[in-house]
This record gives structure tokens, C-alpha cells and sequence, in this order.
């Protein structure tokens, strides 16, 4: 017996697995390189996860919802300065305060240094945006036309998660 596999991903991760379904499971899969007979997959879970049209759309509902959120966003994570700022660190991945019972400085600063380190791998946004999943999805439905063929997808979003909105988690469940 093989083991079973579930994929999880989340943020980017996510996007990532849902490219990989749409070219193991999609009809585009002329050449069977990822034959699902062949991927013992029992199922996917996607934890706050890019949406499969990308990330443009909540950029867009970022600016409209707080200039100082997009702001921060965009500090962050294009100017990458979650890696050394606490402040825009905190906000972005764990919320509260240390008084609050949120994330001690101590662990911020570790955390930072794991982003500092990750740094080397970087993702092309512009390319990505060539290649997203959504591109195979229904107008209307969002769906996508392999869905009948997917193991179960459990999608889960965050109530107060500042990156991906609750618009975006539910479009990558309707896909």
C-alpha cells in the first residue's frame, strides 16, 4: 500500500498547488508527465491562500479598504520591510501586541530572521501573472472544469488575516 498524500498549502503555497492541480488534473495534460493514477493524492487543503486569479484583486480592495493597509502591504512585502521592521512585521503576519497576548518581540525578531534568509527565493509577479490558474476557470462560476476530478479540497481563510480577504477565500473555494 502506498501512502496517502495531502498537499497543504498556504499564501503563495496555495497558488503553487493549485497550478499543480489544474496541470495534473486539467485537461491540458497531453503528456500524462503528472498522471493522476500515478499520485496517490487523498486530498489538498489551502490555508489562506492566494486566490487563482493572483493577487491584483485584493491589491485593489486593499487600496479602496485603508491607503495606510495597502501601504503597509506594499512596504512589506515589495520593499521588504517586514524583514526589519517590527512594527510593519507584526501587522502584516501576526497581529496584536505583545500585551495583548500576541507574538513576543523576541519571536517577531526570530521570525524576521527567517524572511531575511528566505529572501533568495523571490517570486516574479509579472511572469505569474501569465500563468495563473484561474485562467482555465468558468466566467460565470468561477470553477474550475477539472473540479470533478479533484480528491476533497478543504479551503480555509482567517477573520481578521490582513493579506488574503475574505473575497479571495472564497474565490479559491468556488474554483
Amino acid at each position: 500500500d502506498d501512502p496517502k498524500i495531502v498537499l497543504i498549502g498556504h499564501s503563495f503555497g496555495g497558488l503553487t498547488i493549485m497550478k499543480w492541480l489544474e496541470q495534473t488534473y486539467g485537461d491540458n495534460n497531453d503528456d500524462n508527465s503528472n498522471s493522476p493514477k500515478d499520485i496517490n493524492l487523498a486530498g489538498v487543503g489551502l490555508m489562506c491562500s492566494v486566490p487563482p486569479s493572483g493577487n491584483g484583486a485584493m491589491t485593489m480592495r486593499f487600496i479602496r479598504r485603508s491607503l495606510v493597509d495597502a501601504w503597509k502591504i506594499t512596504a512589506g512585502f515589495v520593499m521588504k520591510k517586514a524583514i526589519t521592521d517590527k512594527a510593519i512585521c507584526r501587522d502584516l503576519f501576526f497581529g496584536g501586541t505583545e500585551d495583548d497576548n500576541g507574538i513576543s518581540d523576541e519571536d517577531v525578531e526570530r521570525y524576521q530572521s527567517y524572511f531575511q534568509r528566505d529572501t533568495v527565493a523571490t517570486i516574479d509577479l509579472g511572469d505569474l501573472a501569465k500563468k495563473l490558474p484561474s485562467a482555465l476557470a468558468d466566467v460565470d462560476t468561477g470553477r474550475a472544469p477539472f473540479v470533478d476530478r479533484l480528491p476533497p479540497v478543504f479551503v480555509v481563510g482567517a477573520t481578521e488575516d490582513f493579506i488574503v480577504d475574505r473575497e479571495g477565500v472564497d474565490e479559491t473555494a468556488r474554483y
